[in-house]
C-alpha cells in the first residue's frame, strides 16, 4: 500500500521558504565580509599612492626675491649725513657719493625701549678708488655712529672680451666693401652733429622720423666692425644658414681726447648685410636681440649743438661737419 503523505497545510504551502542551510549561510557572510574588506584595502591602497605622489611633487619654495626698498626711511638723511662727512676728506679730496644702493632694516634697544632704525648702502669714489659707505640712522634721521666704510675692488683690466657671441645667430658674416662703409658711414654720422646725416645711414622708410647725433668732440679715426654674424631673424635662409639680418659689434674711435684716444663701443642691428647695407639700430653691446628696428628714433625736439666747440669729423676731412639742427 502506498503510504500517506502528511497532509498539515504549512509543509504543504508551496510560497514558504526554506531556511538556509547555516553552513552556506556562514560561508556567505565570510565571503561578504571579506570582499568588503578587500574594497577597503584597495581604496586605502590608492589614497596612499596619491598622498605619496603629491608630497613627491610638491615644489620646493624658492627663495624670496631680495628688492631695493626705494622708500626706506631715513633714505635722504643718510645721503645728507655721508656727504657732510665726506667733506671733511675722511677718504681724501674729491670723494663723492656716486649712488645709494639700498638699506636693511634693523631693531635696536634703548634702555630697554625697542628702536627701529635703517642702514643704508652708498657708493663712494674718488674717481680712481670705490668704497661702500654704510650709514645707520633711526626713523627720526639721527644717527648711530660714524659711518662704516669697506672697500671695493674695482678689476684694473679694461679690455673688452671679444669671445662672447649673441643668442639667436647663425653663421658669421663674409664682411664686404659694401658692409664696410654703411658701417663706417653710420658711426661717422652718430658721434658727429648732423642729424641728417644720421638719418640717411639709417634709411629709414619713415620720412617724419628724426635721429639725434652725439655731437661729441674730436675725429674720427676709425669705425671698425670687431664681429658680425647672421641674426636667426627677419627672413632666415635655413639652408645657407643665413638671414637679412645681422647684429655686429662696433667700435669708433675719436682723437681729441685729454688722454689720447676716445674709444665707444656698440651692438648694432643691420639690415640686408649681403646686399645694401645699414645699420637700423643700436646699443650697449651685448644687446643685439633685443633690438627694435628704427627703435633709435628720437621724439622731441632735436638737440642744438649750440657753439660747442671741436664737433667730431672725419679723420680725412678738412672741415667740420656742419651744424643743421
Amino acid at each position: 500500500m502506498a503510504r500517506k503523505h502528511d497532509t498539515d497545510p504549512w509543509f504543504d504551502d508551496p510560497t514558504r521558504q526554506k531556511e538556509e542551510d547555516p553552513h552556506r549561510q556562514y560561508v556567505r557572510i565570510v565571503a561578504t565580509r571579506t570582499k568588503w574588506w578587500r574594497l577597503i584595502q584597495i581604496i586605502t591602497l590608492i589614497f596612499s599612492i596619491i598622498a605619496v605622489a603629491a608630497a613627491t611633487n610638491t615644489p620646493t619654495p624658492t627663495a624670496p626675491i631680495q628688492t631695493v626698498d626705494l622708500d626706506a626711511d631715513g633714505k635722504q638723511a643718510a645721503w645728507a649725513l655721508t656727504q657732510t662727512w665726506l667733506n671733511s676728506k675722511p677718504l681724501g679730496a674729491d670723494t663723492r657719493i656716486i649712488s645709494w644702493d639700498g638699506a636693511d632694516t634693523i631693531q635696536l634697544a634703548n634702555q630697554g625701549k625697542p628702536v627701529t632704525a635703517t642702514a643704508h648702502r652708498l657708493t663712494v669714489s674718488d674717481g680712481r678708488h670705490w668704497w661702500q659707505v654704510m650709514e645707520t640712522v633711526k626713523t627720526d634721521g639721527t644717527p648711530i655712529g660714524y659711518p662704516a666704510v669697506t672697500p671695493i675692488r674695482v678689476p684694473a683690466q679694461n679690455t673688452p672680451d671679444a669671445n662672447d657671441d649673441w643668442t639667436g645667430v647663425l653663421k658669421t658674416v663674409d664682411q664686404s666693401d659694401a658692409l664696410t662703409q654703411a658701417v663706417s658711414q653710420w658711426g661717422k654720422a652718430l658721434v658727429g652733429s648732423d642729424a641728417d646725416r644720421l638719418k640717411v645711414s639709417v634709411d629709414d622708410p619713415d620720412p617724419a622720423s628724426v635721429y639725434q647725433p652725439l655731437m661729441l668732440a674730436g675725429q674720427v679715426q676709425a669705425v671698425s666692425i670687431q664681429k658680425i654674424m647672421y641674426a636667426d631673424r627677419g627672413k632666415v635662409d635655413r639652408e645657407n644658414d643665413t638671414s637679412n639680418r645681422a647684429y655686429a659689434r662696433i667700435g669708433i674711435t675719436l682723437s681729441g681726447g685729454e688722454q689720447g684716444n676716445m674709444n665707444y663701443g656698440y651692438d648694432v642691428l643691420i639690415a640686408d648685410p649681403d646686399g645694401t647695407p645699414h645699420v637700423i639700430a643700436w646699443g650697449a653691446p651685448g644687446m643685439a636681440p633685443s633690438f627694435h628696428e628704427y627703435g633709435n628714433r628720437w621724439h622731441g625736439q632735436p638737440l642744438d649743438a649750440g657753439t660747442q666747440d671741436g664737433q667730431a669729423t672725419d679723420a680725412t676731412d678738412s672741415q667740420p661737419t656742419p651744424n643743421v639742427n
